[in-house]
Order: structure tokens, then C-alpha cells, then sequence
């Protein structure tokens, strides 16, 4: 079982996918992690963005300044758009391969994919889940965690798809607006509902990619 979870920046979609890994018994990934990766010094990414722009990302240590890397590319559509193109291939592929692994030995995992519908990665998961969290709230939370301007912080969700359309898309919609407790609550009843859908004494008995009928 592949379960994708997704919610704009700020929405609290990392904690609430760890915790759903955690309640269905399942390998947690991160397409952030895995695009972290493949931006070390010669790793494949990393040489792209380097083949793209020379050095002008580049630390002292070759690392790339992923800041200043962001702050640039959600001022320049552009430039997104050509990172995105360099990376997303490779998070893909990388994401694929880990989840692949899982999924034919019978396991479960929960692979966490900021921009799920954007790059349209969404049928190759068995359940979509949206973290959801108003704009507010969110733009809250940018700005307490990354110590930015309201102004930055909203370039970067104006670069997304919007809270709302993302629930729309989604399987299951889980609100992370409120209480932490009843967000816990909502993972716990997501958890058991995926397990009664998707598995069969620890086996999975449907995949949405294939086409066939849930089995009660």
C-alpha cells in the first residue's frame, strides 16, 4: 500500500505524515529528503543546478545555498520551472525506486510529496491525503519557523496550488488548522479506514493504480 501525503507549506503535512506512517505500521519517505540528496556536492541534482547556473548557488564548502536558491526562484517563475525540471525527474525516479521495494514485499509506506498534484504524481499512490490549514494559518507558520516576511511567505504559497483545490483532489482530507489532539484523532480513523480498504491480514487486496473493486 502507497499512501501520498501532501498540504501546502506551513500546513504541518511533515508531522502529520510521520504520524500516519507510524499508525498503519509503515515506511515513512520524504520527497523533500530525497531532493536534500540529490543536492549534495556531485550528486546528481547538485550537478544540474550547477550545468544550469555555474556557481552562483555555491557556498565556500560547494554545498548549495538552498536559501538563497529558494528566495531566487520564487521571485523568477522561470528559474522554477527549470529547477523543477532538473530535480523532479530524479525525486521521482528515487521515490519510486524505495517505494517500489516496499510494495512488492507486501509493506505499506507513506511518502510525503509537497507538490503531489502540481508535478501529477497522484495515480501512483493507492490514497491521497491533503493536510489542510487556511492561508492564515499557514503564512502563520512560515514566519515563526523560517524567520521570513509575510510578503516571502506568500510568494511561496502563491507558487502552489491553493489549500482548497488541493482538498478537492485528495482521497481523505485531514484538517491541521485546530488542536494537535484532533489531529491525532483524524490519523487514528484515517488508519483504520485504509486498513480495512487496502489490506487483508497484513496483504494488500487493491491498488487504485490497477483498477480493481475495494474489497469490504
Amino acid at each position: 500500500m502507497k499512501i501520498a501525503v501532501t498540504g501546502g507549506i506551513g500546513s504541518g503535512k511533515s508531522s502529520v505524515a510521520a504520524l500516519l506512517a507510524d499508525a498503519v505500521h509503515g515506511d515513512l519517505f520524504s520527497a523533500d529528503l530525497v531532493c536534500h540528496e540529490l543536492m549534495q556536492p556531485d550528486a546528481t541534482g547538485w550537478l544540474g543546478i550547477v550545468a544550469a547556473w555555474g556557481e552562483r548557488f555555491l557556498m565556500s564548502d560547494r554545498t548549495i545555498d538552498r536559501g538563497l536558491m529558494r528566495d531566487a526562484v520564487f521571485r523568477d517563475e522561470a528559474m522554477r520551472r527549470q529547477l523543477e525540471t532538473i530535480l523532479h525527474p530524479l525525486i521521482r525516479r528515487e521515490l519510486k525506486q524505495k517505494t517500489d521495494a516496499i510494495e512488492w514485499l507486501g509493506g505499506r509506506c507513506v511518502v510525503e510529496i509537497p507538490l503531489l498534484f502540481e508535478v501529477g504524481w497522484q495515480d501512483e499512490f493507492d490514497a491521497t491525503v491533503v493536510i489542510y490549514a487556511p492561508e492564515t494559518v499557514c503564512i502563520k507558520r512560515i514566519v515563526a519557523r523560517d524567520g521570513i516576511g509575510e510578503e516571502a511567505a506568500r510568494r511561496i504559497l502563491d507558487a502552489q496550488m491553493s489549500p482548497e483545490k488541493k482538498a478537492e483532489r485528495a482521497t481523505h482530507v485531514i484538517s491541521n488548522a485546530g488542536l494537535w489532539v484532533q489531529t491525532v484523532q483524524q490519523v487514528s480513523s484515517l488508519a483504520r479506514l485504509l486498513e480495512k480498504k487496502f489490506m487483508v491480514k497484513g496483504k494488500p487486496v487493491y491498488t487504485a493504480r490497477q483498477g480493481l473493486t475495494p474489497q469490504n
